[in-house]
């Protein structure tokens, strides 16, 4: 985990994941810029809001990039999601830390260690190690993630969950694993 002085990219979807990790950036005696990308994502509206106002909150500057594509994607994994999201903030960066919320549990590829440790040796080649890759959540299980997240103070009413719509479906994955989360509270 690379969490340092350095100049930080935040990939703030505007869900919990996210969020926790721009709240472990956001006081650091360093510049945090969050990032949002639309890339034809189902739930596109509802996270750009809930990115600009976590990224608000934080009092850290915002920045959303669209990706040209036609169609959306529905909820469920997207291959390649991540991997388009890191090469979006790594374009034409240097001397800067890329961050995501990515954790433990998820099952997908792009969630892992090993994920993460391909990356971190790409960019390494591409950018002379000049852009280390953070996620600091990575070992962190959802319940563990959400625990963080309320210890610190993340305003999860700020954030949105559902992969599927701009509102709630209350059956995707990541609405499940809200409601989950939510009914311990």
């Amino acid at each position: 985990m690379v969490l340092s002085r350095h100049n930080h990219i935040v990939l703030l979807s505007g869900g919990v994941d996210s969020a926790t990790v721009l709240a472990m950036l956001a006081d650091r005696e360093a510049s945090t810029t969050a990032v949002w990308v639309h890339y034809g994502q189902a739930a596109a509206e509802a996270e750009e809001s809930a990115s600009r106002a976590v990224a608000a909150h934080f009092g850290v500057p915002w920045t959303g990039v669209t990706v040209a594509r036609n169609g959306t994607y529905g909820s469920g994994e997207i291959l390649g999601r991540n991997d388009l999201l890191v090469a979006v903030a790594a374009l034409g960066q240097r001397d800067v830390v890329i961050a995501l919320g990515i954790h433990a549990g998820t099952g997908y590829p792009d969630c892992s260690p090993s994920w993460l440790s391909a990356w971190q040796r790409l960019t390494d080649l591409q950018h002379g190690g000049s852009q280390p890759i953070a996620a600091p959540l990575i070992d962190l299980n959802k319940t563990q993630v959400y625990e963080l997240a309320e210890s610190m103070a993340v305003p999860l009413e700020l954030t949105h969950s559902c992969e599927a719509a701009n509102s709630p479906c209350m059956s995707c994955r990541s609405c499940l694993d809200r409601k989950a989360l939510d009914a311990r509270a």
